[in-house]
Formats: C-alpha cells, structure tokens, sequence
C-alpha cells in the first residue's frame, strides 16, 4: 500500500510541474513580437554590389517607410520616406554614385528597423 501512495505522490509531483510549465510559457508569449506586422527586408543579388542596385523589400499593409543608406550610422542617401501599400516593392540606386566601401542600407517605420550590409565595388 506505502507503494501506491509513493507513486501517486510522484505522479501528482510530476502533473503540477507540467501545468506550471505550460503556464510558464503561456505568460512568456504574450508579449512576443508578431512579425507579419513587419516589413520584410531582401539581401541584394550581387555582392559585392556594383551598377545599378535593386533593394527589394515587403509591406504586411500600408505603411510610412523611410529607406536609406548608411555608412558609419550616417544617413547618406534617402530614398524614400513615404507610405508603401501592401506587397512588394524596388527601389533602384546607382552605385556608382557612392565611393568603394562598406555601407548599410535599410528600412525604418514606426515600428521598426532593419539594416542590411553591403560592399560596394564599383
């Protein structure tokens, strides 16, 4: 009988730690980032980049994006800061309007940020 009782003991141990852990994890994905609300950013196609440079990215929904180029997380060049409707969208640059180097180019919105690395090699 004192078996038993071990064992259920053991087991009713084992069930609560169960429930507190599915708790657990319920609380911690309440605040999780939901990332189809944000924009997604495409590596470019060639690197290092050279000629005319094509930055490819998509909007979940209409959205104010303001996309740049950076280099030393100084804003060098701008090339858009307006709203974008849903889907995909290209912007086009010229490369060699910038000197050989590294730089970053990205996305901003009010919810956001994402950067990108690239090497220009003109």
């Amino acid at each position: 009988m004192e078996a038993i009782v071990k064992f259920l003991f053991v087991s009713f141990l084992i069930l609560l730690a169960v429930i507190a852990y599915r708790a657990l994890l319920r609380r911690f994905q309440r605040g999780q980032v939901q990332h189809q609300d944000f924009c997604e950013l495409y590596t470019l196609d060639q690197e290092p980049a050279s000629g005319e440079l094509a930055f490819y990215f998509v909007c979940p929904a209409p959205i104010e994006v303001r996309f740049g180029i950076w280099q030393n997380n100084q804003l060098l060049v701008e090339l858009a800061n307006q709203e974008f409707d849903k889907g995909g969208h290209i912007l086009r640059y010229e490369s060699s309007l910038l000197p050989n180097g590294v730089y970053y180019y990205g996305i901003i919105t009010a919810v956001q940020e994402t950067k990108k690395r690239m090497t220009v090699s003109n």
